[in-house]
């Protein structure tokens, strides 16, 4: 068994300098001379076969003895253009096909023999039949297919296929015209070996190429070497150039005598091909390889028409439904989260994806079908890391982003757009996988084989359909998908302004209600507990355990009430406040905060460590004082019912390592609040910064208004920082706070 095919070995083909093998194909003759002499200084073995004077007889003379003055005033005209265009000439007393050009400090001059019906007015009146089938085509596909039987009926190839370039270079047989004894290849694809970058550079450079007998022997170039240079002539822009040993065998192996394509170009770059195949030998004249020429260019620009205006047509839906979207974002009541959940079926049709993900804070707002949060906010990070502008796009996010591989079901393709250059904020677009197979002609893993003893390789033998399942791929992303994405991005910033807006309109109402709850609600509350204390002291014995538990929670809901207002009162006032940026020891801080809260501590027989000495910062010492005292009662509250008990104090400097680095910049202090308490869901990571959120009955773990950690985290971002927490139920909770930089 030989051996698999490497990576170095298919380089080979890559390297292979077929623009130096030192000869041209039969059918035609080369010329080469120095100007402005017009001395030969190279041709083609063949001459004295199409001229009628062997190479020594040529070589050193004036070009004025092979062509008459006519012909030569033709090709000096043409050759002081920018680009020779196709000349018809006359040697030896007969006419021509030819093609100047340049090369190696030499002027080139092609000759192919040709007849008095092949004139430049035959080529147009080809071109002109031509165009009538494809004026009647319906679609791309159906534009093609019509191209590839109007390029069969003026050629006479067998075989005539319209191969379109994937992204990676493999191609794609997608439309064909053929003689019933010729194999398909339709829907067939091809590995990108089979024509290598130094060949589809070629294409690109010189849009038509024939080969009129594979099996015929190439003409070698007299002399073989240039003596300025000591190498062979470089052919690159030669009609006739021989062809490499390697694609004569490929062709053989197809069993094909004769070959022509001609590229089919987009805005410069290669997209695809019209091959045609004839099983014996075909010259096809050069006006016909003309028309063919100018039907392809034809063919390109029809395609690119047919392209905008499918994609213009795409564009003006999808921004339909951003119009749409935005609407109703900007309409929606409640939070940003719940719009975009309200509107998924819209936000996922922009980019036809499965799921998106939202990442503006410190936890991601998910729609749709995407993965966890933890593995969103993982890839965020991931993301920041990689450098692009605007958007990223993968179909096959697991090969660059391993851990992505668990999760393929809902993210195989990923399409990011930045939102923000220093920060991790993104809009993520998912789409799954979508397993599918593709049928390659002959064995795709095996494009070449080895020769004996590993000389030179060889093209595979077998072209039978060789079918392949790829797996962990999404839909690839097209140009319109990253089009929309950058459209909802911009619109995005509207939304988040107006939606900033009506914050800041409920932050005013807020304020002013909590001023009318605190001067007309507070007393009647004060004086209903008073009253209830009265009946109790009064009348108690007279109503009994059941009337004295009922006056008792009567009692508690008042207090409880003032508290919850008191808390409104305190969050609104958060809101309002101008901060004393100062120094501060945030040791000294910590430790009054401690013997404020000691009695709570030891009530709930909690210890509290210490690792280090706390450093000091640029803050607000008495804002950031109660900061550290709500997440140290809720640590002291949220206690286990049995085993040791305690919470820790501490942070991570600069340069230390943090499990989501993303929630900080690289230079400063994240502060933390540990316990082994009873944990939080991560679901609710963050309902508990909500105002009066809690998640246990009024009654539990002590009570409370459930406005310390909103209030916490108020006064943390006022300082331009973040708080949040990582827990999970019974595993403890970690509270983490950042501190912004001083207003300069």
């Amino acid at each position: 068994m030989r051996p698999p095919v490497s990576e170095a070995d298919l380089s080979q083909c890559e390297r292979e300098p077929i623009h130096l093998l030192g000869g041209i194909q039969p059918h035609g003759v080369l010329l080469a001379f120095s100007e402005p002499d017009l001395t030969l200084r190279m041709v083609s073995a063949n001459t004295e076969a199409l001229l009628g004077r062997p190479p020594e007889a040529l070589l050193g003379r004036p070009l004025s003895e092979l062509l008459p003055a006519s012909s030569l005033v033709l090709l000096t005209r043409a050759l002081s253009q920018p680009t020779p265009g196709t000349l018809r000439l006359e040697a030896a007393g007969r006419f021509f096909t030819g093609v100047p050009h340049r090369s190696d400090g030499l002027a080139v001059l092609e000759l192919e023999p040709t007849t008095e019906g092949t004139l430049e007015e035959e080529a147009l009146g080809m071109v002109d039949l031509l165009l009538s089938p494809l004026a009647r085509a319906q679609g791309p596909l159906g534009l093609l297919q019509a191209a590839a039987e109007a390029v069969r009926a003026l050629t006479s190839f067998d075989r005539v296929m319209v191969y379109r370039f994937d992204a990676d270079w493999h191609g794609e047989v997608v439309a064909e015209s053929r003689d019933e004894a010729m194999d398909s290849f339709l829907g067939m694809h091809f590995p990108a070996s089979d024509i290598p970058a130094q060949a589809r550079a070629l294409y690109t450079r010189h849009t038509l190429r024939l080969i009129a007998d594979a099996r015929a022997e190439p003409v070698p170039l007299v002399p073989p070497v240039l003596p300025s240079l000591g190498r062979p002539m470089d052919l690159s822009g030669a009609a006739l150039r021989s062809v490499s040993s390697i694609h004569l065998e490929y062709l053989a192996n197809m069993g094909v005598g004769a070959s022509m394509s001609i590229s089919l170009l987009r805005e410069g770059r290669l997209w695809g091909l019209i091959a045609c195949h004839h099983r014996t030998p075909l010259i096809v004249p050069a006006a016909t390889r003309r028309a063919c020429d100018v039907l392809a260019r034809l063919l390109s620009l029809q395609l690119a028409s047919e392209e905008r205006a499918s994609v213009s047509a795409e564009l003006a839906r999808r921004a339909h439904l951003q119009n749409q979207l935005v609407e109703r974002l900007s309409e929606q009541a409640g939070t940003l989260p719940v719009a975009l959940a309200a509107q998924a079926d819209l936000l996922l049709g922009l980019t036809g994806a499965g799921g998106v993900a939202l990442l503006l804070g410190q936890s991601p707002v998910l729609v749709g079908h995407t993965p966890s949060a933890e593995d969103v906010k993982e890839l965020a990070t991931w993301l920041a890391g990689q450098h692009f502008d605007g958007t990223f796009q993968t179909e096959r996010l697991g090969r660059l982003h391993p851990p992505a591989a668990e999760y393929t079901d809902v993210a195989s393709g990923l399409l990011a757009v930045r939102l923000d250059a220093a920060s991790p904020r993104f809009l993520l677009w998912f789409r799954p996988e979508v397993a599918r197979t593709v049928t390659w002609a002959g064995n795709p893993q095996k494009p070449v084989v080895p020769g004996p003893g590993a000389s030179r390789l060889h093209p595979r033998a077998s072209f039978d359909a060789w079918k392949e399942t790829v797996r962990g791929a999404g839909t690839p992303w097209m140009p319109e998908d990253v089009a929309s994405a950058l459209a909802f991005r911009s619109a995005l910033v509207g939304v988040l302004l107006r939606h900033a807006a009506a914050l800041a309109r409920s932050n005013a109402e807020l304020d002013a209600f909590s001023g009318t709850v605190a001067h007309d609600l507070k007393e009647p509350l004060r004086g209903i507990q008073q009253y209830v204390g009265f009946l109790l002291e009064d009348h108690g014995e007279e109503l009994g355990e059941d009337g004295r538990r009922q006056l008792e929670e009567v009692r508690w809901l008042a207090g409880r009430t003032q508290g919850q207002m008191d808390a409104l009162f305190e969050y609104s006032r958060a809101g309002r406040v101008e901060l004393a940026w100062g120094e501060v020891d945030m040791q000294e801080l910590v430790d009054e905060v401690l013997l404020t809260v000691s009695a709570r501590l030891q009530e709930n027989q909690l210890e509290v460590r210490l690792p280090r000495r706390l450093p000091r910062v640029e803050c607000d010492g008495v804002r950031i004082q109660q900061v550290w005292a709500n997440l140290l009662t809720n640590a002291a509250k949220y206690h286990l019912s049995s085993g040791p008990r305690w919470v820790e104090l501490g942070f991570h400097g600069p340069g230390e390592p943090l499990s989501h680095p993303a929630r900080r910049r690289p230079d400063e202090y994240v502060f933390y609040v540990r316990d082994n308490g009873i944990g939080i869901a991560e679901r609710f990571h963050e309902d508990i910064f909500e105002m009066f959120r809690r998640l246990h009955p009024a009654h539990s773990y002590g009570g409370g208004s459930g406005a310390g950690l909103a209030i916490a985290r108020r006064l943390v971002r006022l300082h331009g920082g973040e708080l949040w927490v990582e827990s999970s139920p019974g595993q403890g909770s970690t509270f983490y706070f950042t501190l912004g930089e001083r207003p300069r």
